[in-house]
This record gives structure tokens, sequence and C-alpha cells, in this order.
């Protein structure tokens, strides 16, 4: 009775169900614990018996290996402590899962690199394109016309590019049957034949078929790519209802208002300008099915009928996109991507982000900034050029294909032997203060041209002392392996100068005088 009173008073002040679906299903794991080792539990032992309960939930987190995460484990023991707390009347200063093993584990954010960021951008976009082209098709009347129903899929990303959902799976017959001629089947066949056709004959009403899988695939389809829009929590996006939105164009994005339970009144998020004849189109289709619901994404059962549940179930949309090969994205995962998507755009500015995201930058920070290579690389290439006494709109092409001010300023650490940088000998430019490498093709292979050159004026001189081609040999090596081991990228730049060099096909800017030595 004192849980019952504790949950209802937990609906009473505002939590959502979902919230007290939790907790009993945490509560469900904790008695079958204590039935499954014959002991009883009341209100004179609960304390002892959450503390017996957390101890092994730490044994089985920390097995190797482990029967549970570390986080599964505490969220258990937490869910526990709040609810037995407030009947027990503990003090949260003194709660019971402070009194137990169980730690929430260290959160460690990994570096994305830039690879797999561009990974993670390409599968997002090819669930997101599938998903429109998918929502495109599923429309009221091919939802209650014949089927089978076809959907074309753009970019190539499936078979034929094209889906085909016929709702009808049977042992009897296989889909070409359909299509024979009534005299060449069986009796049994026919009957399965007969039957398959009237299922897919045009209907009036879902209620009573299949076709209801075809509405859920929409709506299940429109909530990700809503998330992916407006990068709203899950739980807020599952309980938004129609009549609570308030519409305002603003430039090139469309900002709904809309009530947050948790926050308290309005919150505003916003929506880009092309995604809104989208929207009122899934709006249309959602009025004509569920027209007694007011929810966003409301939900149905497999006879068609207004589902009563609330939660959004992807096992719908999943299979579908593992059966075409397509990536699934979780809604946790597109928030993080659209998160990221903006600071990097923004040129990592948090509090724009966090503005846009409707957070406050100590959450944007915790729960979805990731580290980011390919960010911190612009930072740090934007560091650099701000302290670089060369602006980049002075900068001019060097002799040797590089980038240089014109101003010949000689390194400390340059050898003795070799000549001062003068803007005319090359072999100076490479101990040039002013002188600027280009990070790309064009730029490794003049490098491995000149290295070719020096390397013949080298072999011409017999002699076992080192000379200044020698050194400048090493100097121009050093600089190529560091683009070697920069990148992927920047590794197959140098195979591809080296290989080019080796079949004799030179840098313009060295060509003409390698091919006279050659000659």
């Amino acid at each position: 009775m004192e849980i019952k009173d504790f949950l209802e008073m937990k609906l009473v002040s505002g939590s959502s169900l979902t919230t007290v679906e939790g907790y009993l299903s945490d509560l469900q794991l904790f008695l079958d614990f204590f039935d499954q080792n014959g002991k009883d539990v009341n209100i004179n032992n609960l304390a002892d018996a959450y503390l017996e309960y957390c101890e092994n939930l730490f044994q089985k987190c920390n097995k190797k290996p482990p029967d549970i995460k570390k986080t599964t484990a505490i969220g258990y023991a937490s869910s526990l402590s709040t609810i037995f707390g407030e009947i027990l009347e503990i003090p949260r200063s003194v709660s019971l899962v402070n009194r137990t093993r169980l730690e929430y584990p260290s959160k460690s954010k990994k570096a994305v690199g830039r690879e797999a960021d561009k990974q993670n951008l390409e599968d997002t976009y090819k669930m997101g394109s599938f998903l429109i082209d998918l929502s495109s098709g599923i429309t009221i009347d091919t939802v209650l016309g014949q089927l089978p129903l076809r959907i074309p899929i753009r970019n190539a990303l499936v078979d034929n590019n094209e889906i085909i959902i016929s709702l009808n799976k049977t042992r009897v017959v296989n889909e070409d049957a359909v299509f024979q001629p009534p005299d060449s089947l069986t009796k049994e066949e026919r009957r399965s034949v007969n039957q398959i056709k009237k299922s897919r004959a045009p209907v009036d009403s879902i209620i009573g078929t299949k076709r209801g899988y075809l509405v859920t695939l929409r709506v299940t389809a429109e909530f990700l790519i809503f998330i992916a829009q407006s990068g709203m929590n899950v739980t807020t996006a599952e309980s938004l209802k129609r009549s609570e939105f308030k519409y305002k164009p603003i430039g090139e994005k469309w900002h709904v208002r809309a009530f947050k339970r948790r926050r308290g009144g309005e919150v505003m998020f916003s929506i880009y300008k092309s995604y809104k004849p989208h929207l009122q189109k899934y709006l249309t289709f959602i009025d004509h099915f569920f027209p007694e619901s007011d929810l966003l994404f409301p939900w149905c059962d497999m006879g068609g009928r207004m589902s009563s549940g609330g939660r959004v179930l992807y096992k719908t949309i999943r299979n579908l996109l593992e059966k075409h090969d397509i990536p699934w994205i979780q809604p946790k995962t597109l928030r993080n991507t659209r998160s990221n998507w903006f600071l990097r755009r923004s040129g990592g500015d948090e509090e724009l982000t966090s503005e846009m995201l409707q957070h406050v930058k100590e959450t944007l920070r915790e729960n979805y900034e990731l580290p980011s290579q390919q960010r911190a690389a612009a930072e740090i290439t934007k560091f650099w050029h701000s302290g670089d006494p060369i602006k980049q709109g002075d900068l001019k092409v060097s002799i040797i294909s590089g980038q240089c001010s014109g101003e010949p300023v000689p390194m400390e650490d340059k050898p003795l032997s070799i000549v001062s940088p003068n803007c005319s000998n090359q072999s100076g430019c490479l101990w040039c203060k002013n002188m600027r490498d280009i990070d790309s093709l064009d730029y490794v292979w003049s490098l491995a041209s000149f290295r070719h050159l020096k390397t013949i004026e080298a072999a011409g001189i017999t002699t076992r002392e080192t000379i200044p081609a020698d050194i400048v040999i090493e100097r121009l090596t050093k600089k190529m392996t560091s683009f070697k081991e920069g990148s992927k990228k920047r590794k197959e730049w140098v195979d591809e100068a080296e290989m080019r060099v080796a079949e004799g096909d030179y840098h313009p800017h060295w060509s003409g005088i390698l091919e006279f030595l050659e000659e």
C-alpha cells in the first residue's frame, strides 16, 4: 500500500506514465530476486533487503564477463532508493543508494575521428533519405488502395530502386502464383490465392486488417524525422499533442511552441522551412486514421485500432531497414549528430548551439558534445592563423610550389652549408621562416620531384662526405614522412606522388630540368 501511494503521488504531481512504468519494472525485479531465494520482504526489513539486493547487483556487474552493465545496476539501485527512501522517510543526504558499493561509472568521451565523423553523417543521410521516401510513399490512398504497395526509393539505396510491401505471408503459394492462371493451381492453392487477392483489394478502413502495419511504419518514420529536425527529447516528443502546437514562420525556419511538462511551461523549438510542407502532409495523414486522438504520434495495434501504449516501438522500422541494409540510427544518436553538426557549422559556438537545441551549455557539454578531431583540427588551424605574422591574403606562391610572404628570413637551425633563403635558390626555401607548406597532392608531388632532382645531383658527386644535396634530401624526406603519417588521405598523396616520379611523371615546376638531366 505504501508503494501504491507513492506511485499515485508521482502521477498526481506530474510524473509521466513512462516514469511510473519504469518504477514498476524495477520493483518487479527486486521482488523476483527474493521470491527466487525464498525470502519475504516487508516494511520492517525493507532497508536490509534493499542492501542485500544491491550487493547482488554489485557482484553481477563486477563479474568477468559481467552479467549486467554498471550503469544498469546503479540505475536499478537509484530507482529503488527513491521509492524506499520516500516510504521509510529517509533523508536524501543519507539515501539508501549511498550505503551500497555501487557507483556511477565515469564517463569518458572518445574523440570522433574525421573518418568516423564522416561515416556517422553518411549513415544518417542514408537512413534519412530512406525514411523520407518511405513516408512519401505511404499515403492515405496507398494504405487503403490495392496491394502490394510499391514505394520508389532514391539514391540507389535498395535493389531496383523500390521496396514492395504485400502484408501477406503464406506457405501454400509463392508470390508468382498470385498472377498464374487458376487452372494451373491446385484447389488448396486457388483458395489461398483468393484469400490473398481479397486481402489486397482496396478497403474503406484499416480496422480489422493488417494495414495498420503501414500506418505504424509511416508514424515511426515521421517520428524519427521529427527528432532529427527538431532535436526534441524522445519522451517529450512522444507526448506531444497536435492541439498544443503554435506555429510562427521566422525567416528560413518555422518556430513551434509546445508545452513541456518538465520545464513547467511553453518551449520553442525550430524546424527547417523545407520540413513545413512535409509535416503538414503528415498531419493530414494522422487526422484521417486517428481522428479520435490528439497525439502527434499515435500508434495502432495489429488490428488497425488506436493503441493504448504511449511509447514508440522501433521494431517494424528497424526490421525494414535491416532487410535492405540501411543503417539504423537510434533517436539519441540522431540528437547527438544534430548537436555536433551544429557545433561544427557554428565554428564551435556552444552558446549558439545550446540556444538552438533548448539546452544550457553544461547540458550540451555533458550529454551531447563529442570530442571531434575534425573540429579540433579546424580550431588549431584557426589559432595558428590568428598568431601567424603573415596574413592569409598576403601569401604568394614560392619557388618550390609552396606559399611564402616573399621576404626571405633564415631559420636559426639552418645548416651552414645550405644557402640562405633568397627567393631564387630552391634549397634555401626549406629553411625560411616565411615558407608555408600546402596541404595538397600537388604540393607533395612537387616535393617528391624536387627530392628526385637532388638525388640525381648527389649521385653525380663521388665523395663520402655529406654534401648540401644530402641535407636537402633528408629535409624533403622528413616533410614527406610527416605528410604520410598525418592521415590516410595524405598517405595516399605521398604514395601517388612517389609512384608518379618513379614512372617519370614529374611536377610541371621541375619537369623541364629533370627531363633535360635524364636526356
